[in-house]
């Protein structure tokens, strides 16, 4: 009896701190949540919010390609074409005269049609083969925009909003997607259809065996993907006031919406959102003091993660949390 009872406070001890440790991982969310929101009454001036603010569009469209990329392993290039789908259908339908709001909904859908337009045929090609198509999807969607003469072509699209620019309400709409778009993402990674994504990542041929089907599945994912995609495209061509093909279908969109859930962790909740904030908040910089070379340090970045920690931040963290429990054990 006298040497159980230290064994049942230890288990005591440990239920306890496993306990604290699943609060602290609920609770950690909904603080960063609540800061972001919290932020402006700090009045950390405009140039700061503007740069939340494209930060914030970033997470959703890279939380976006990770239900694709990362919980089905379908590595897009193109994603670029519903960010800039979603930005021209919402400058359109904003001229038109439809609230804001709804253009968004209908930038989401738009991009998501098109996605299956892209899906159908490329999802019946494997591996790199599937990720080439999207590179060619891309540019010939760009180059048909630059020759549409009903959207301004090669000129761009100005959007003429009434009312006074308020640039809280844009930071704010930003802040409610982006919180929208991961609350999705766990919904899908808990669900049935995050397994059956998962599933085909592993092994699509034990996947279909087991009573999935992937191209159907891959076809849905892909539909929802291009959706949180197109409405950031919405939320940020609102703010910017003007588009142009080379700017939202540019392919450095598409590299950089793939490359932020690589830094973060491809394949997890958290991954996508810290890369975005990592690249949002870096990125300015880094294309300011190295104007010709920002692709070459980007590119070399993601090759870096590649070979030395595939799982991006959140694997190097729980890495660093394994080892650091391990030296308190000893």
């Amino acid at each position: 009896m006298e040497q159980e009872a230290p064994v049942g406070v230890r288990e005591s001890g440990d239920s306890g701190r496993s306990f604290l440790s699943r609060l602290a991982s609920a609770a950690a969310p909904l603080l960063v949540l609540a800061s972001l929101a919290a932020l402006p009454l700090f009045s950390p001036g405009p140039n700061a919010v503007r740069l939340l603010f494209v930060t914030l569009t970033l997470v959703t469209a890279s939380v976006g390609w990770n239900l694709l990329g990362g919980f089905a392993g379908q590595i897009s290039f193109g994603f670029a074409v519903f960010y800039g789908l979603g930005a021209y259908t919402a400058a359109l339908s904003i001229n038109g005269g439809i609230p804001p709001v709804l253009a968004f909904l209908l930038g989401a859908a738009v991009a998501a049609l098109a996605s299956l337009l892209v899906g159908l045929p490329t999802f019946r090609l494997k591996g790199p083969y599937f990720a080439i198509a999207t590179i060619g999807v891309s540019e010939a969607v760009r180059v048909v925009m630059t020759n549409v003469p009903w959207t301004g072509g090669a000129s761009g699209y100005r959007i003429i909003e009434k009312g006074r620019f308020l640039q809280l309400h844009h930071y704010y709409t930003a802040l409610t997607l982006a919180a929208l778009a991961v609350g999705i993402s766990i919904l899908v990674r808990r669900s049935k259809l995050g397994l059956a994504l998962i599933a085909i990542r592993e092994d699509q041929d034990a996947a279909s065996d087991l009573g999935v089907n992937p191209f159907a599945t891959k076809l849905l994912v892909h539909a929802l993907a291009a959706a949180l995609a197109g409405a950031a495209g919405g939320v940020y061509a609102r703010y910017a006031a003007f588009i142009d093909p080379d700017g939202v279908f540019a392919f450095r969109n598409g590299i950089a919406i793939l490359l932020m859930p690589i830094i973060g962790g491809v394949g997890t909740i958290w991954g996508p959102v810290i890369g975005a904030f990592v690249y949002g908040l870096i990125h300015e910089e880094v294309v300011a003091y190295f104007p010709q070379a920002h692709l070459l340090i980007f590119g070399s970045l993601l090759i870096l993660i590649i070979l030395f920690e595939p799982a991006g931040v959140v694997g190097l963290s729980n890495r660093l949390m394994r080892l650091f429990a391990r030296e308190r054990k000893s």
